[in-house]
């Protein structure tokens, strides 16, 4: 297992794509546990996107669809809102809370974030909330490099993420060394430094004061 192995202060990730797609699957029926105790950072992250109606925003990783509406309800009801999720467990959530509430002016796409599957400088904002705490430091770069591909110039980056205050190790930590899959893969990342190293600017971390320690990291392309 890799998760020994610490690298700017993150514990790397042992999971692989295939089970996360698996978990997220079966965590689609109860993710709704989880929802009150992200809602204060993710809410504030869409705050930080400054979402106008006539941006074209991108959401990776939909989960069950709350950040999803939020994005809905503050773009024109004719511009069409684009989601990514590995399960199609969780893009079916998502899909039904979005009709449930009276949108139809959305694309959900099952994907890769690694591999997104969008044309070069498509999108105004791209916001990505609680995925990075699960992947493996390797693949960050990988990851924001796509996200930078896919933003329009001057393209606003949200990234919400399970965090802690510094590089100092954390008792969630250790919870994920002795069983990765208890979070859901989570554990704890610090992305503002890998956010700047991928080449956006104006980059800056927040750290909301809630139950469920996050981050919330912007920049701009």
């Amino acid at each position: 297992m890799q998760y020994q192995h610490i690298q700017n202060g993150i514990i790397e990730a042992p999971v692989e794509i295939d089970k996360i797609r698996d978990v997220y699957n079966k965590m689609s029926r109860i993710y709704f546990l989880a929802t009150p105790l992200e809602k204060k950072a993710r809410m504030r992250g869409i705050e930080l996107a400054r979402i106008q109606p006539d941006d074209k925003v991108l959401e990776v990783a939909v989960g069950i669809g709350h950040s999803f509406f939020e994005i809905l309800k503050r773009v024109g009801g004719e511009n069409t809102v684009y989601g990514l999720d590995l399960s199609p467990a969780m893009l079916e959530k998502t899909r039904k809370l979005a009709t449930k509430k009276g949108y139809f002016n959305f694309e959900l796409r099952e994907g890769d974030a690694r591999h997104l599957p969008f044309p070069d400088e498509t999108f105004d904002v791209v916001y990505n909330s609680y995925m990075l705490d699960l992947i493996p430091i390797e693949e960050f770069s990988v990851i924001l490099n796509e996200f930078h591909r896919v933003l329009k110039k001057d393209g606003r980056l949200i990234l919400v993420n399970l965090s802690k205050k510094d590089n100092s190790p954390v008792f969630m930590e250790k919870v994920y060394k002795m069983a990765p899959y208890l979070l859901g893969g989570c554990r704890p990342v610090l992305m503002a430094s890998f956010v700047k190293q991928a080449g956006f600017r104006n980059v800056i971390r927040e750290i909301p004061k809630s139950i469920f320690p996050s981050e919330i990291v912007a920049g701009l392309k």
